[in-house]
């Protein structure tokens, strides 16, 4: 495993400063995180860092099960055909042939690529769901600072909601250039820190999610990070179906100053524990349609106004020549 980088206390897109004011305590499992910004650019950092076993235990304890889900299996089934369009927007940037899914689960993505013809490749931090490689999926345990994959091997590279999580994002990109082919097809599907529901919850945000979430981008300094370390940015897109109603629901709900992420708990099958918990849950429920139907018009809403609860970068390795 090769060295682990030190942070850096400037910003790592603009050098500014990050100034001491941020978002207020944010408590998780009796510890408290809060969210510092860029002076420049407008990054978000969590602080403090968790060292990376830490990090690590709480992935296997809390952020899905063993068998890689995070919520029933009707609903991940629904989830499924959703990432179908994930398929389609790779193909319309890439041709085919390799592809790695850097935080790839269970392999899923990667299996209805391999179906397209695509040789696909994933890592996964998580060990115990790296074991459950499916189908003959190449899927390694571990980062991408863990495996050393050949030069220019790539035609596409994969960050479904992983890039927010990562220590090193220059580091990372770096590799990515590297072991992408010229003009191979890099994706970071991230939280957009200055979207409309962002901007409307505040410590509230279903999206922040310290400590997991260890950077917090905008659609305009992700841009501009990318641009800094050899890629030419080809598409933002600002809706996902999958993501961005639903971050406006729970984001309702917390503002509200209901439990955090209750429905989001009960849909993993975490059953309310007492009475005041029950009662939340029930008027949750029962107020569901109503604010899932102004979820989905916030969300298109935010989309149209280009600034989205999360957001699909779609982004190129530069040439020499371009």
């Amino acid at each position: 495993m090769r060295k682990a980088h030190k942070k850096k206390e400037n910003c790592f897109i603009c050098g500014a400063r990050f100034s001491l004011k941020g978002t207020g305590g944010i408590k998780f499992e009796s510890r408290e995180f809060k969210v510092l910004f860029c002076e420049g650019c407008g990054l978000g950092k969590t602080t403090p860092f968790l060292t990376e076993s830490a990090l690590r235990s709480l992935y296997s304890s809390t952020y899905r099960e063993e068998d890689a889900t995070r919520f029933p299996t009707p609903l991940e089934r629904l989830i499924k055909v959703v990432r179908e369009g994930r398929r389609r927007r790779v193909e319309r940037f890439s041709a085919k042939g390799r592809i790695l899914d850097v935080g790839c689960g269970r392999g899923d993505f990667l299996l209805m690529m391999r179906a397209r013809g695509w040789d696909c490749s994933g890592l996964e931090l998580d060990n115990r769901v790296a074991q459950k490689s499916k189908n003959g999926v190449d899927l390694k345990s571990g980062s991408l600072s863990d495996v050393r994959f050949p030069d220019a091997y790539f035609e596409a590279v994969t960050f479904w909601h992983v890039f927010e999580h990562v220590k090193d994002p220059e580091w990372t990109l770096n590799e990515c250039a590297r072991v992408l082919k010229p003009g191979g097809l890099l994706v970071l599907a991230v939280p957009n820190m200055s979207s409309l529901q962002s901007r409307m919850a505040g410590n509230g945000w279903f999206h922040l999610d310290p400590p997991f979430h260890l950077y917090h981008y905008s659609a305009e300094n992700i841009k501009k990070l990318l641009e800094k370390n050899g890629f030419e940015v080809l598409s933002v897109r600002h809706f996902s179906f999958e993501y961005n109603p639903y971050g406006f629901i729970q984001s309702i709900y917390n503002k509200m100053g209901l439990k955090t992420n209750l429905l989001y708990d009960f849909l993993r099958s975490r059953a309310p524990k007492n009475i005041a918990t029950k009662a939340a849950m029930a008027f949750t429920i029962a107020s569901l349609p109503f604010v899932a139907a102004l979820s989905v018009g916030l969300s298109l809403t935010e989309a149209a106004l280009r600034a989205g609860g999360t957001i699909e970068v779609y982004a190129r390795k530069k040439t020499e020549h371009s």
